[in-house]
């Protein structure tokens, strides 16, 4: 055996060999980690929104962010469906992840009761008044960029990273912090408009963030697994927090 060749089989020895956290002590440790950059508990936009003290320009701004947060994300859910590691399951019903998340995306889609998640998202900009043309004009925060690409980046990379960021850092953390009810009450109350996507999205985001956590549960299991998982979410937590930041200074 040359000496390259057994270089080689060393290192993946070494790697293998490496001894995972038990998954109750790795997402604690990962829980701690979300606590320590949770965004959402610094963002003082949605607040605002909520009380009736963020101006309609802010509003206005906040309705063409999630438009673009929608347009980029919700086309590359179908990553998370081919990447599934059952996704060649004896049929759809033994599968576990694929099926999770085909049923996710038919919902974002809108194949199933609710529409279309983008075009909610469009139509929240027609109930402020703001045209198709005043859409395609906005040029979104260069934070709401590198938080949306560094999330679809890990989404690509490896199903294990996706669900990470996506599933158990977002739509679970999402769903604990009541954004979506808050925005949906404010706008109603404050704003005069009952926004479909914010009202759909306090119903069922609570129920794909505890799915996401179970199926993340089942896949970080090793010891690369646990490194990589635990790198994308730190990351995608920085630029998210760079994000919330940039966003407060308009209510500041």
């Amino acid at each position: 055996m040359s000496e390259g060749r057994r270089a080689f089989e060393d290192v993946v020895k070494q790697r293998e060999a490496a001894s995972p956290q038990p998954v109750d002590a790795y997402l604690a440790d990962l829980d701690r980690l979300i606590a320590a950059h949770d965004y959402f508990k610094q963002d003082k936009v949605v607040p605002a929104v909520g009380r009736g003290t963020a101006s309609r320009e802010v509003v206005h701004r906040v309705a063409l962010e999630f438009y673009y947060l929608g347009k980029w994300m919700t086309p590359e859910f179908a990553v998370l469906i081919a990447n599934s590691p059952d996704a060649y399951a004896f049929t759809m019903e033994h599968s576990t992840h694929y099926h999770h998340w085909a049923q996710n995306f038919a919902d974002e889609t809108g194949y199933l009761r609710d529409p279309n998640h983008v075009q909610m998202k469009v139509d929240f900009c027609h109930q402020l008044g703001l045209t198709d043309d005043d859409i395609r004009a906005y040029t979104p925060l260069p934070d709401t960029i590198a938080m949306t690409f560094t999330m679809l980046y890990y989404i690509r990379r490896s199903y294990e990273e996706g669900l990470a960021v996506f599933g158990y850092a977002g739509e679970r953390v999402a769903a604990g912090s009541g954004y979506a009810r808050t925005l949906y009450e404010g706008l109603g109350t404050h704003y005069g408009v009952g926004v479909k996507n914010f009202e759909v999205h306090a119903y069922a985001e609570p129920d794909h963030g505890e799915k996401a956590a179970d199926l993340f549960r089942l896949v970080a299991v090793t010891r690369s697994v646990q490194d990589r998982c635990r790198d994308a979410i730190r990351n995608y937590l920085l630029v998210a927090e760079a994000r919330v930041r940039a966003m407060n200074r308009w209510v500041e």
